[in-house]
């Protein structure tokens, strides 16, 4: 309103102004007297003319400029801004509570026994006993090679004993005969210790029928090719009717077993974690026979959202490997239920340093900068500033702080997109309700 009226004042003005010299050039014309005082006159009354349009046209511009400076300098000062109040943030002190801090790993299931069954002896197949993917309790009969071979083994070997106790009878016999007719002089010293050489040749000859008959019987077991250990069976790799070769060098497999229950474990620490360890004594000498909560081993599956299988730490190797620089570790976990199968691959995850207190935030009130990471606090004249933190794992969905923070330091857990470090802020005192929340539960 203002403005309009300034320049309604102005354009007056400027016709007032336009007047005035169209007034004073009009003062300047001379009455027509004479034809040559006429043309005298209207050259001179032609340059004052051109004068003062000259005169107008100059002194315009600065009116106008004028003019504008003016209704800038009115509309600055009715509508000066005022500036904008402090923004407010939610701030609230770390949540402190005891938490047990977890390493992960990656590991594998590993079958506490693995055996591969083989022929011990030469022969044809003649039938299996079980069914492909089973589970077989140690002892139980897989399969049968044909036993008439070592049937008829035995029955030569037992025949052979018998035939060798008969020599043995007969040679004792002879012995003390020769003893008897020694006395009267009528047998020499040298049949004497002929017969004796009998005699103990039958004894040895026992003792070898009677090697040769356990032999036989063993060969004969053998035919029954029996589990063992308990666990899982394979299928079987040769069909009835093969011939199947014994022996230590050329054994013939004939299936493979694997025990389920319990399980290990095995997962690879590396060198920075193993020394962290060793300065916390964590891993000491004997860890089978401890039951520290430090060694029980949670372990998860592909697609598990928990750790839900437990287990306890039972070897850690004597030495690392020199090409990946890792430790091999081993835990045994029970399963009963047999979902844990040898060679499924897991997540491991077990504390080295027990349980302790622990500074906690929300994950959002953390903000990165580059490999740096860092908190905003409020210090007691609402002053904002940066604090660069060291961060641990998730706990309970926050965020723990390992070094950086102090459990009084007011951190600012709302609104950390609409200030900067040095910025004055409005302070709204809150707390960490997620962490609370789960505390709770």
């Amino acid at each position: 309103m203002i403005s309009r009226n300034i320049i309604s004042e102005y354009r007056d003005l400027l016709k007032k102004l336009g007047d005035a010299i169209m007034g004073i050039h009009d003062e300047y014309k001379v009455p027509q007297q004479s034809r040559q005082k006429r043309e005298m006159s209207s050259l001179l009354n032609s340059q004052r003319r051109s004068f003062w349009m000259q005169k107008k046209y100059a002194v315009l511009p600065v009116v106008v400029s004028g003019l504008i400076a003016l209704v800038a300098a009115c509309s600055s000062s009715s509508s000066q801004p005022q500036a904008p109040p402090p923004p407010t943030v939610n701030v609230s002190a770390p949540l402190e509570e005891p938490v047990t801090q977890y390493d992960e790993f990656t590991g594998r299931f590993r079958a506490v026994e693995r055996v591969e069954v083989r022929a011990r002896v030469n022969g044809y197949l003649e039938e299996i006993k079980f069914t492909d993917g089973q589970m077989v309790q140690e002892g139980d009969v897989l399969f049968i090679i044909d036993q008439r071979p070592y049937v008829i083994a035995l029955e030569q070997s037992r025949a052979e004993l018998e035939n060798t106790k008969t020599r043995l009878e007969l040679s004792k016999k002879e012995l003390q005969r020769a003893k008897d007719l020694r006395s009267t002089g009528a047998v020499s010293q040298e049949l004497i210790d002929r017969r004796n050489q009998e005699y103990l040749s039958a004894q040895a000859a026992i003792r070898s029928a009677q090697a040769a008959v356990h032999s036989a019987e063993l060969n004969l077991e053998f035919t029954k090719v029996k589990a063992p250990v308990s666990g899982r069976i394979s299928e079987n790799f040769v069909s009835v009717g093969n011939l199947v070769s014994g022996g230590l060098s050329s054994a013939t497999l004939l299936t493979r077993i694997v025990s389920f229950d319990p399980i290990y474990l095995t997962f690879e620490v590396s060198e920075n974690k193993l020394i962290s360890y060793l300065r916390n004594d964590s891993f000491r000498g004997s860890v089978s026979a401890t039951a520290d909560d430090r060694y029980t081993i949670m372990a998860k599956l592909l697609g598990e959202e928990g750790f839900a299988h437990k287990g306890k730490l039972d070897f850690i190797d004597n030495e690392l490997d020199q090409s990946t620089g890792t430790l091999l570790v081993r835990a045994v976990f029970p399963n009963s239920s047999l979902l844990l199968t040898p060679g499924m691959f897991a997540r491991a995850k077990f504390s080295a340093t027990g349980r302790h207190r622990e500074l906690l935030i929300p994950d959002r009130a953390i903000g990165s900068d580059q490999a740096n990471r860092y908190v905003l606090v409020v210090d007691d004249s609402s002053r904002v500033s940066r604090k660069f933190v060291e961060t641990g794992a998730l706990h309970n969905n926050m965020r723990i702080i390992e070094a950086g923070l102090n459990k009084t330091d007011r951190v600012i857990i709302n609104g950390l997109a609409k200030v900067r470090p040095g910025d004055k802020v409005l302070v709204n005192q809150d707390e960490i309700a997620l962490a609370a929340e789960d505390k709770q539960r």
